[in-house]
């Protein structure tokens, strides 16, 4: 059981925790001679499970930074909204990032370099794209694909090619 199953099961988790909660709260309290109303037992419920959703929504993307490898570096961020959460139209949450791992970085032939960049997704599988990275003519080629000129502010280029030299480019002492 992997994405949507397990964050299911976190949210019926807590609404049973806030209702057993809820509940010795409402008896103490009925001991106490307080009558509180009886609808605040599933409001309390359904507002413990909006905010564990909420929490878990907004929270994904920091927990899933740091379970990366060590000297990882996140590339790019994809963040977006989804109709079941109407509150991502004001503030939009993290959906999807690339990241790289300095130590996947191996020297190729000809000054080109390999790397592996991982692409994470919140509800999906983390999918790791090998991608060649050509620092001299700033041109990045994926896997059984062709060489494309990069962007001049890419990520991954400048990642990749941070320790060919200060400019980004090949310093030809690799070969």
């Amino acid at each position: 059981m992997a994405g949507v199953g397990i964050e299911l099961l976190g949210v019926i988790a807590v609404g049973i925790g806030a209702a057993a909660l809820l509940f010795a709260l409402m008896h103490a309290s009925r001991k106490a001679g307080l009558s509180l109303p009886r609808w605040l037992l599933p409001a309390g419920i359904g507002l413990a499970m909006i905010g564990y959703a909420i929490w878990n929504d907004y929270s994904w993307y920091g927990r899933a930074v740091a379970r990366l490898p060590a000297q990882s570096q996140v590339l790019m961020v994809g963040q977006g909204s989804q109709p079941w959460a109407p509150w991502t139209y004001l503030a939009p949450v993290t959906l999807r990032f690339a990241a790289l791992d300095p130590a996947t970085v191996r020297a190729g032939e000809a000054g080109v370099r390999q790397a592996q960049i991982m692409l994470v997704e919140r509800r999906g599988p983390t999918l790791v794209v090998p991608q060649d990275f050509d620092c001299g003519r700033g041109m990045i080629r994926p896997a059984r694909g062709d060489w494309t000129e990069a962007a001049p502010d890419d990520p991954a280029l400048a990642a990749v090619c941070r320790e060919e030299g200060d400019d980004g480019r090949d310093s030809g002492d690799r070969g």
